[in-house]
């Protein structure tokens, strides 16, 4: 049972939890226009963080009249769970299958999925496991690709190590890096809710495992993708976005290269051009798309 409350402010948002999987309780919040919505979009985060950080990406799709929905996914933010820890990568995608039935059974349609660096690898997942219920999908950079340099021998020394020592903190992330903005790494760091360890082994196995499914099934992807990514990534791989558009099997589908763009392109200095991307072709397949049951 999903338990949510309104909050007032700039923005009407809806703040709520909901039981995910094995009873872990995830929390989430919409983002509500003035009026009925054109349709719902719903953003699944990257790794550490939590959906709090994306109220300006809300603000400015709810100006063109979007429901914006985002969960914390379980270890992350508000919901339950060992911080960066996860038993199987499946629980990421069943709770956000859950969130968008259950709790966003009644939210207009067409519903479009938006995936930000590891959120863009569960939202890739999703995607191609139930494209029934996604309109369309926006990855900005996503994590769909090992990272660079990574040799096979590590990788197989990564799946054994998650075996014998599941909860090993063993990934190190730049978190430095996520903006060329000293302002939001300032933001980043400060937040309580961002979580400043280590990767655990088995969550790094299981990331690499839904990698591979991603790598080997994007050709049947059908639904209008639009991917977005920064050149001077140096958190994901930034071939990994043009490697997903070239592909992808969907016939619509748009690739965004910014030059000199770190990590996290909704909060570089130049995030107001990427929401303008992000914003036109979203109004752009709103009429165009067959809506989603």
């Amino acid at each position: 049972m999903a338990v949510a409350k309104l909050d007032g402010g700039l923005l009407r948002q809806r703040r709520g939890t909901f039981s995910g999987v094995r009873g872990v309780p995830i929390a989430h919040r919409e983002w509500l226009p003035d009026g009925d919505a054109r349709g719902t979009v719903v953003i699944a985060h990257g790794v550490n963080e939590h959906g709090g950080r994306y109220a300006h990406v809300a603000e400015r799709l709810v100006r063109d009249g979007w429901l914006v929905a985002a969960i914390d996914h379980r270890g992350h933010g508000l919901s339950g769970g060992r911080r960066a820890a996860i038993e199987r990568f499946d629980d990421w995608t069943t709770d956000l299958d859950s969130y968008i039935r259950r709790v966003l059974v009644d939210a207009p349609r067409p519903l479009f999925l938006v995936g930000h660096s590891l959120g863009g690898l569960i939202a890739s997942v999703y995607a191609l496991r139930n494209p029934e219920v996604v309109a369309g999908l926006i990855l900005s950079s996503p994590s769909v690709m090992p990272p660079a340099g990574m040799s096979p021998r590590t990788v197989r020394a990564g799946r054994v190590l998650s075996r014998v020592a599941a909860n090993l903190p063993v990934v190190a992330l730049r978190l430095d890096r996520v903006s060329r903005d000293p302002a939001v790494v300032r933001a980043y760091m400060d937040d309580p809710l961002v979580h400043k360890g280590r990767l655990r082994a088995r969550t790094g196995a299981e990331v690499l495992d839904a990698i591979t499914e991603v790598q080997r099934d994007i050709g049947t992807l059908r639904m209008p993708l639009l991917t977005l990514q920064g050149t001077v990534d140096q958190l994901v791989d930034p071939r990994a976005a043009p490697w997903v558009d070239a592909h992808t099997g969907s016939a619509d589908h748009t690739l965004h290269i910014y030059e000199g763009l770190y990590h996290e392109v909704f909060n570089e200095p130049e995030r107001d051009a990427v929401l303008d991307d992000v914003a036109a072709w979203l109004k752009a397949h709103a009429a165009t798309v067959a809506k989603a049951p």
